[in-house]
């Protein structure tokens, strides 16, 4: 005797099969998203998780003529209520090479909470940091050059962190126009261009630059550059 008991749907191939049947450029309320799919915990989380698998599905944020209970669905991305599979994006291989050199390049601290590889965490527990490299930005074409890696701790990465706040471009700028002599500032400027750390006096402001972002890292080096010409 076959098996005639029903195949249960995910939460989220049930909102598809709501959006579906509502069709493309049609407009409903966060009311009818509710009632149409009746069960499940946070729907409306799961309607923007099929916006990875090519769903537009447009609010009065992204279009000023909806209410803000509306959504327009826009477009029909894969059609996972139809068993259509979506395709699984292959996410680029850092090489080991190119790991040791984004470790190197950051004189092995984590860039998000400022803990060196193999040190303690501040919060007395035994756990030492270990580090990976993430890619930052694993949108195609595959990207692994250094300025698209950042390194972690294995807190960090899993977003638990050891409570240390991550510097501002404007805390950097600050502590990098108040070194002691233009020396210093030269020497941090040539640094920040290396991206390799060297142990003497500006090291200090050099590490923490290196925990800013890719951009906010650029901008304070061409302010610094400017800062420098000034004073020429």
């Amino acid at each position: 005797m076959a098996d005639e008991r029903p195949v249960r749907r995910s939460s989220k191939v049930k909102v598809a099969e709501f959006l579906a049947a509502k069709g493309e450029g049609k407009v409903f309320k966060k009311l009818e998203l509710f009632e149409g799919v009746p069960g499940v915990a946070q729907v409306d989380r799961r309607m923007r998780d099929l916006r990875e698998l090519g769903w537009q599905i447009d609010n009065y944020k992204t279009d000023p003529h909806l209410q803000p209970d509306e959504y327009r669905l826009t477009a029909i991305g894969t059609r996972i209520d139809l068993g259509e599979q979506p395709e699984r994006p292959s996410r680029p291989r850092i090489s080991a090479t190119r790991r040791r050199e984004a470790i190197e390049a950051v004189d092995s601290l984590c860039q998000m909470c400022g803990t060196r590889a193999g040190e303690a965490f501040s919060d007395g527990e035994d756990e030492k940091a270990a580090l990976g490299v993430h890619i930052i930005d694993p949108s195609p074409p595959p990207n692994t050059e250094l300025s698209n890696l950042r390194v972690e701790c294995q807190r960090c990465s899993r977003g638990s962190g050891t409570g240390k706040p991550l510097p501002t471009r404007e805390e950097i700028l600050e502590q990098a126009s108040n070194l002691s002599n233009r020396a210093d500032k030269r020497r941090l400027y040539r640094l920040m261009q290396s991206g390799q750390p060297e142990r003497d006096e500006v090291e200090r402001v050099f590490v923490q630059w290196l925990r800013l972002k890719h951009d906010d890292r650029v901008d304070v080096m061409l302010k610094l550059a400017g800062a420098l010409i000034e004073e020429d």
